[in-house]
């Protein structure tokens, strides 16, 4: 049984869905981040990070999105591509990780929830949030590309 440490954020509910699509059993345990439940000793030890996700799974204790996303996929042998094809998996997976997941987080962050309004911050950060959503549809919108993958 996996233990699955998250709250209702983006990158918590990628691993979410990755369990749930899998099928993989797991017991949900909520961080109240807002609380600041992250920050606990206990926490700290699961992922000195602070952050959620994190997972324990069989004594393995795995935090980071993207790094959850790889282990469990390596281990189950599920939504990997073709050897040939990983490399364009990796870069995709930390096109999100080092660019939209980021610049989306900062954007709302300095538009919604700065105790001062920095307009360049704000600018900044849309800019590059339309920058990599721009980068998504095109990718998306290829009708060349198929989208699901046959081989996992």
């Amino acid at each position: 049984m996996i233990d699955f440490y998250y709250n209702l954020s983006p990158n918590p509910m990628k691993v979410a869905l990755f369990l749930e699509e899998a099928g993989l059993p797991y017991e949900a345990k909520p961080v109240d981040t807002r609380k600041g439940d992250q920050f606990s000793p206990e926490y700290l030890a699961i992922n000195p990070n602070g952050k959620v996700p994190a997972i324990i799974d069989d004594g393995n204790v795995v935090f980071d999105s993207n790094a959850i996303l790889l282990y469990l996929a390596e281990k189950t042998g599920r939504f990997l591509p073709a050897p040939a094809k990983r490399g364009e998996l990796l870069s995709w997976l930390m096109f999100v990780a080092t660019g939209v997941g980021p610049f989306s987080g900062q954007a709302v962050h300095f538009k919604h929830f700065a105790p001062e309004r920095v307009p360049y911050a704000a600018n900044r950060y849309m800019y590059e949030v339309k920058r990599h959503y721009g980068i998504l549809e095109a990718r998306l919108g290829d009708p060349h590309r198929r989208w699901h993958v046959h081989d996992c």
